[in-house]
């Protein structure tokens, strides 16, 4: 199998990746077979020493910078080099940064253009365009059993989060440098399924992670969680920012082994949400728990 790994620059900025992964999506699509993957500067060392564990035949870099500067003539292909030694049999090629290629003035000269162009004709305002359009969720329920999960933070969000994800039977890591007490008490329950790490978040937890659940109240560590998990394609809930995340928990309520009720107000109003749940559970308790009961008799 080939790979392809795609080098940025470190964000912290929400959104900033946006068009990245565009680019990785269209990769995925047109080259079916071949492992498509990014990283940053930061983590190209321990991204790219980790690709080349794999099964892999070849891998081809692409630095996503537009200078041809510090980085492409000194830093990366001291870490090619380095990690070409250390694996000769697998050939290692760095493509030029985007500035570099050829095609990439006329992209621009032509985009440029394009904008004079559209200058002269009337639209309507970004705002009244985002205003108008209301895109709905799409409810699903995940199979977590055996899946990594990752919470970062150590407070009563992050506590709630995974007292609902320890029935999933996933493998759950918290990292925070303060822990609620209570953490130590579900780990001493769930040994084989809690694992606390007692620190600041580092992007190497983001391996082999399928989700990560962002519950701390400091917006660069939140930014930068969601940045590093989307340049890897793993799926995020921020507990802060429900519009920066993948997808949202809605409110859910078991009744009995075989019915379970969610409600959802699309992330938009959690206070609603919670009165709806108050509801069904004050009036609908004993009729959904007849229902479980004359399903068992059939």
């Amino acid at each position: 199998m080939k790979a392809i790994l795609i080098i940025a620059h470190h964000c912290i900025l929400p959104g900033a990746y946006k068009g990245f992964e565009e680019i990785l999506d269209r990769l995925h699509h047109d080259l079916p077979g071949t492992r498509v993957a990014s990283t940053s500067l930061l983590d190209l060392e321990n991204d790219l020493r980790t690709l080349l564990r794999e099964d892999v035949e070849s891998v081809t870099l692409l630095p996503y910078l537009l200078l041809n500067g510090q980085h492409t003539k000194n830093d990366v292909p001291r870490v090619v080099a380095k990690l070409q030694e250390e694996f000769p049999q697998i050939p290692i090629t760095l493509l030029p940064c985007l500035g570099d290629w050829k095609e990439f003035s006329s992209m621009v000269v032509c985009g440029i253009r394009n904008a004079q162009l559209d200058e002269k004709k009337p639209s309507e305002s970004l705002v009244s365009r985002l205003s108008s359009k209301t895109s709905n969720l799409f409810s699903i329920e995940l199979n977590l059993e055996g899946r990594n999960v990752l919470v970062v933070g150590g407070g009563r969000i992050a506590l709630r989060k995974v007292k609902t994800l320890i029935p999933t039977g996933a493998h759950i890591t918290v990292v925070a440098p303060q822990i609620d007490p209570e953490f130590e008490t579900l780990k001493a329950d769930e040994p084989s399924s809690i694992t606390l790490k007692q620190r600041p978040y580092e992007p190497l937890d983001l391996r082999c992670v399928f989700m990560v659940f962002i519950c701390t109240d400091q917006p660069a560590v939140n930014a930068q969680v969601s940045n590093d998990a989307r340049a890897r394609r793993i799926l995020v809930n921020n507990a802060c920012d429900y519009l920066d995340g993948d997808f949202i928990v809605p409110a859910r309520m078991d009744f009995g082994e075989n019915i379970a009720v969610t409600v959802s107000t699309q992330g938009r109003a959690p206070s609603l949400a919670k009165k709806l749940k108050q509801k069904i559970q004050t009036e609908w308790a004993e009729d959904l728990a007849q229902i479980e009961k004359d399903f068992k008799k059939e």
